[in-house]
């Protein structure tokens, strides 16, 4: 790589990966969509189950992104038995990890549901939940794949699977939950199955594209030695998903703050997140876009191209997020009066949240391309300890001081949550353009 990267390469790496994403959001709701008709108690089993998934895929998310980085810098030094080693040193942690689950998934699906005090929600949820649990070596499997081809700068490949994911699911769950084409309905599990079988389905094609292209067969080695690999791969994995599920856990307590102040913050808070999870998309894909040109520049010995290299990719994730953030400020009434056509204050305030959270993301663009830079760069232990911080000693706190203490309510948790995205941005700015992590 001699010159910067032009902004067609940056959209052809993120655009894909900002797809697969909103695929995969939207797999979610069709899933919802499916067990809705068994009632109240289904939906609720459902979401217990599936914030404890989300949380669980976050903690793992460092098996995605770490192959990613790693395969990435192996590549670019055209060192192929390096990038072998990666790849099955990711598939020997994901078959014990997974063999864990596997096992345990019984156990921690009635743990989990023994405090609910209600036998439809349990009836619903230990099933649903078990099955989910042993899918989790099979989506985790398909993300060190997926890593591979990321770091081969091939992010289009890898969505071609996602597809079969959502098509078939949706299939599937006509199929278990609903009893179509004559088949016998098996419930709300009938959705756990099919995101298993659905996944299952992914993972063999992505197997298969693996091994038959030759940019990446070549690292499809089963008898490479990757001992002397496991260490540097848990220690980005371990970093990366630390970051990734504690910023989750901080938005999990965001949501017992804002309880106490009753069922219309509630919904509000609901509302504006379903906008959130879109809007914050785009900065997901350049993220990994960062990681993986940041990655290459360093294994070439490129440092000169890295600082004008991330500008120009924090310049694309910001015009594109100022784009779609712009949009739903606009029409932030009209999203909170079609989530809550009933509750006319509901739909106001939600209105309200929306554009806080549109004017946060537009820090979140920026803030994202760099801690996607710094995953490059190894500069994983900054980014945890720089979250922890920001999140706990910063938003938390400033959520319950405006929203609780000072009776600001929702908008002033939101408000503590435009602080976070400042806080975030600028510490990682600092980090990476002022003291130049990348040269240590």
């Amino acid at each position: 790589m001699q010159k910067i990267i032009s902004y067609k390469q940056i959209g052809k790496l993120a655009f894909p990966m900002i797809i697969a994403q909103s695929v995969v959001l939207i797999n979610g709701m069709i899933d919802l969509a499916f067990i809705g008709p068994f009632g109240t108690e289904a939906i609720a089993a459902v979401s217990i189950a599936n914030a404890l998934c989300a949380t669980l895929f976050n903690f793992l998310e460092g098996f995605r992104l770490g192959t990613t980085v790693l395969i990435a810098k192996a590549s670019a030094a055209k060192d192929v038995l390096k990038g072998t080693a990666v790849i099955n040193a990711a598939i020997f942690l994901v078959v014990v990890i997974g063999m864990i689950f596997i096992t345990f998934a019984p156990y921690i699906s009635d743990i989990v549901y023994a405090i609910v005090d209600n036998e439809l929600i349990k009836y619903h949820g230990i099933e649903y939940l078990k099955v989910w649990l042993w899918a989790l070596p099979v989506i985790l499997l398909s993300y060190v794949l997926v890593g591979l081809f990321r770091g081969m700068s091939d992010t289009t490949t890898p969505l071609y699977s996602t597809l079969v994911i959502c098509l078939l699911n949706i299939f599937l769950d006509y199929l278990f939950v609903c009893g179509g084409f004559g088949f016998p309905s098996i419930g709300v599990k009938g959705a756990a199955w099919g995101t298993l079988l659905a996944n299952l389905t992914g993972l063999l094609i992505i197997i298969y594209l693996a091994l038959k292209r030759p940019l990446t067969r070549k690292y499809m080695n089963w008898r490479q030695p990757f001992l002397k690999q496991i260490s540097e791969y848990i220690a980005l994995a371990v970093y990366v998903g630390l970051n990734t599920g504690f910023t989750l856990l901080a938005l999990l307590s965001f949501v017992y703050i804002i309880k106490s102040l009753g069922a219309s913050a509630l919904a509000v808070h609901q509302i504006t997140l379903q906008v959130f999870n879109f809007a914050y998309l785009p900065a997901v894909g350049f993220l990994i876009t960062a990681s993986i040109v940041v990655s290459q520049l360093l294994a070439n010995r490129q440092e000169y191209l890295l600082l004008p290299t991330v500008g120009r990719i924090c310049k694309m994730s910001f015009g594109v997020i100022l784009v779609t953030s712009s949009l739903l400020f606009i029409f932030s009434a009209t999203i909170g009066g079609f989530f809550s056509p009933a509750d006319k204050l509901v739909a106001e305030y939600a209105a309200q949240t929306i554009k806080l959270v549109c004017f946060g993301q537009l820090f979140s663009s920026v803030y994202m391309v760099l801690r996607g830079a710094l995953t490059g760069c190894g500069d994983t232990r900054f980014i945890v300890y720089e979250g922890w911080v920001s999140g706990y000693l910063v938003f938390l706190p400033l959520a319950y001081l405006f929203a609780i203490n000072l009776g600001y309510g929702i908008w002033g948790g939101y408000v503590s949550f435009i602080l976070w995205c400042m806080t975030d941005c600028v510490a990682l700015v600092y980090r990476l353009y002022l003291q130049k992590r990348y040269q240590v």
